[in-house]
């Protein structure tokens, strides 16, 4: 005996699955579903406008919606989640699929009715309606689109739960802004749109659109769909390239009074989720809204003035806060928002005193350090964004943390390549602090350094002197070993060899005197190079063997590769090429991360090859090199670039003209991470193996011949064969015309 779906009415069914006690009540049940008479949305909702992007997401949530009886699509707010889910729901291939709209529902006790009225189940005299519902969706093949769960959490997943263990065909679907935590849920989290971004604004615009405004637009809305759609209809009245400036406003800006009151405006979607928060996850909600960089635990705690451990997991749970690589960050439009509540609360000055003191204190040992450790740099990359904000945003004109403030995005800066947003910062320091300012040493030693790379050599001398100076003044002895060295770079880059070598030599002295070991081994692996270039290959050893395991103990991987690549170069020198190719493989491997710093390594393995008579590789990786260091602006010091420039002009004697030419077209068609690649492979240091010309000369010089007379015969330049010579002896480990005479003759 059961009821029957429709009228309720207990009868004995036949077949014994049959849901309805009558024809009649068969096709009432028909009726009421094709008339739509359920007061919630019971199919998929159709769109007006096009579904643009997604397709990485939708290949792979196909599957998992093929796999899994159970997918929740979890993100921020305006996301796109429920876009996203609707069109894969229609993509699905299921006989019926229903929507269940639990946005406008406020009570726990509508969630059931919700799902009742999506599938056509209605409530009978004496039986619970969760009891109906699950024996109406016992025989049926559904798939269950349930929408917007974050507010109803619980009460969702005790249904979705009941549903999958007593309804074996059916299957869930839903979108929420934190998971139901149901059982054998998959969660899918569901970001911006990257590059389809700039698609979706160019289809909601409905007009042709400049492509690069509006990418600067769609980034600085992290690619959420809302923003990017609502910034669309505004730019018939606001073209892209200004919408782009004034997107600091964009919660008031960025509005459309004819969208569902949650996505009515940006401001409007982060409220709905932060309403949601307990007391104490509003606090650091609001809290972190002055870290645009995000935070780590450290910050987080600081700034909170608490612990935050479960705090910040239950912010990334409601997708208030995405983690990434450690640290927790918050999209632009939810920081703006936590930005006027934290203001609304008067606690802005108070937490931007803590952000402050807390950079500064990551600042103080460039100030009082001629070296940083690892850890300390990894902190300073790290924390580039928000000290940035609080460079331009948190810190007065007048207070002495802005130049602490500006020396540590200098040092960041000149890490990663930004010279002009160096000389940006510089301009805005360095003639506004005053002559005594604590930290205006540094900004000097950035001044020098900048002016290096400018190619202002005099300004450069300057600005090193002036920051030494201003240190003895103010009993900054610790620093002195690094403004020595950067007056090293100065002169050097004057070409004032005899300077250079003083200043490096002084910044060792003061820094043995102040006992900074891994300092004065880079100003030793400096003056090694400085030896090198001079000739002296033997002193050069001395001091690059002497600084390195100082260097690989406690400095950063491409400070120690830089010492490598010179102790590679003091192996050539001496012709030991196995040793050579080890230190240039070794030192590639540990810059890897930084390609520019990679460029002398790859370079030095195409020497390497060179000299193991693989001149066809060597061409490729020097011409890969010569081609991106044009496109870099990374020029190769002098000495270097004529060893590499004497290698090319060897294989060109060595190598037919075709194979050459197609060595060197195949090179600058090669990528950095192909060069790097290339120049790792193992074969390229092996045994000595000559090439047919080296032979031709080496048969020649048997015979008793001189270099000029071989020159004459074979048509090259007496240079190319005293290079020919220079490198059979070198790959034979001969030292001297008479070894390779009766190595020819026994051979």
């Amino acid at each position: 005996m059961s009821p029957c779906a429709s009228c309720g009415t207990v009868f004995a069914p036949r077949p014994s699955r049959a849901r309805y006690c009558s024809n009649a009540c068969r096709q009432r049940a028909y009726r009421r579903r094709s008339a739509g008479t359920s007061t919630v949305v019971a199919e998929l909702p159709v769109h007006d406008d096009a579904f643009v992007g997604r397709e990485r997401e939708l290949a792979e949530l196909l599957p998992l919606l093929r796999e899994h009886r159970v997918v929740t699509l979890v993100g921020s707010a305006g996301v796109g989640k429920t876009r996203l889910a609707v069109e894969l729901a229609g993509r699905a291939r299921r006989t019926e699929v229903r929507t269940v709209e639990l946005g406008k529902l406020s009570r726990p006790d509508q969630v059931v009715q919700a799902f009742a009225e999506a599938v056509g189940v209605y409530q009978r005299a004496g039986v619970a309606l969760r009891t109906t519902l699950l024996a109406e969706l016992g025989h049926r093949r559904v798939l269950l689109l349930v929408d917007n769960c974050e507010h109803l959490l619980e009460e969702c997943c005790d249904v979705v739960d009941a549903l999958l263990s007593r309804c074996p065909n059916v299957q869930v679907l839903a979108t929420s802004r934190e998971a139901l935590q149901a059982v054998g849920e998959v969660v899918y989290p569901v970001h911006g749109m990257g590059e389809d971004a700039v698609r979706l604004f160019a289809e909601r615009a409905g007009a042709p659109v400049d492509r690069d405004a509006v990418a600067a637009v769609c980034a600085r809305l992290d690619g959420v769909p809302l923003a990017v759609e609502l910034a669309a209809k505004l730019s018939g009245t606001v073209p892209p390239h200004e919408l782009a400036d004034r997107l600091d406003q964009r919660l008031d800006l960025l509005s459309d009074a004819g969208e569902p009151s949650r996505h009515r405006s940006l401001r409007a979607a982060v409220a709905w989720s932060h309403d949601l928060l307990t007391t104490p996850e509003q606090e650091l909600f609001r809290r972190l809204a002055l870290l645009p960089g995000g935070a780590g635990l450290e910050i987080a705690q600081v700034v909170h003035g608490g612990p935050v451990t479960g705090l910040l997991a239950a912010l990334q749970a409601k997708s208030l806060v995405v983690r990434d690589d450690g640290r927790f960050r918050m999209l632009e439009s939810v920081r703006l928002y936590a930005e006027e509540r934290l203001r609304e609360h008067g606690e802005y000055e108070v937490t931007a005193e803590r952000i402050i003191a807390w950079l500064c204190e990551k600042g103080e040992p460039g100030v009082t350090s001629s070296i940083l450790a690892p850890e300390q740099v990894k902190a300073h990359h790290q924390e580039y964004d928000n000290v940035a904000y609080a460079f331009a945003r948190l810190v007065a004109p007048g207070d002495e943390r802005r130049l602490m403030l500006a020396t540590m995005l200098l040092r960041v800066c000149f890490d990663r390549g930004y010279f002009i947003e160096a000389g940006a910062v510089l301009m805005q320091v360095l003639h506004q602090s005053a002559a005594d300012a604590r930290y205006r040493v540094i900004a000097l030693e950035y001044a020098s350094l900048l002016a290096v790379q400018e190619e202002r050599f005099d300004e450069a001398v300057k600005y090193a002197l002036e920051a030494i100076a201003a240190a003895e003044e103010s009993g900054g002895h610790l620093v002195m070993c690094r403004l020595y060295r950067t007056l090293a770079a100065a002169h050097d880059g004057a070409g004032d060899m005899p300077n250079t070598v003083w200043a490096l030599r002084r910044s060792i002295e003061h820094g043995v005197r102040n006992g900074n070991e891994v300092s004065v081994a880079v100003s030793s692996q400096n003056l090694g190079w400085m030896l090198l270039v001079q000739g002296d290959v033997d002193g050069a050893g001395e001091l690059v063997d002497g600084a390195l395991p100082a260097l690989r103990r406690h400095a950063r991987p491409d400070v120690v590769s830089i010492a490598v690549h010179t102790s590679g170069c003091i192996a050539l020198e001496r012709g030991d090429v196995a040793t050579a190719g080890a230190r240039f493989a070794e030192s590639a491997r540990m810059s890897q991360s930084i390609p520019r710093a990679m460029l002398e390594s790859i370079e030095g393995r195409g020497l390497v090859a060179m000299r193991s008579g693989r001149h066809e590789v060597g061409v490729r990786l020097l011409a890969a090199c010569e081609q991106m260091r044009m496109a870099w602006v990374v020029p190769a010091e002098p000495w270097w670039r004529r060893k590499m420039t004497a290698a090319l002009d060897d294989a060109r004697e060595v190598l037919p003209r075709a194979a050459f030419t197609r060595a060197l077209n195949a090179g600058r068609a090669m990528d950095v991470r192909h060069a790097l690649e290339t120049a790792l492979d193992e074969e390229i240091v092996r045994d000595a193996v000559l090439s047919d010309r080296q032979r031709v000369v080496v048969e020649l010089v048997a015979r008793g011949l001189t270099n000029a007379q071989v020159a004459a015969k074979l048509g090259i330049s007496h240079r190319t064969v005293e290079s020919h010579v220079h490198n059979v002896k070198t790959a034979l480990n001969l030292s001297s015309r008479a070894q390779l005479v009766a190595w020819a003759r026994s051979t």
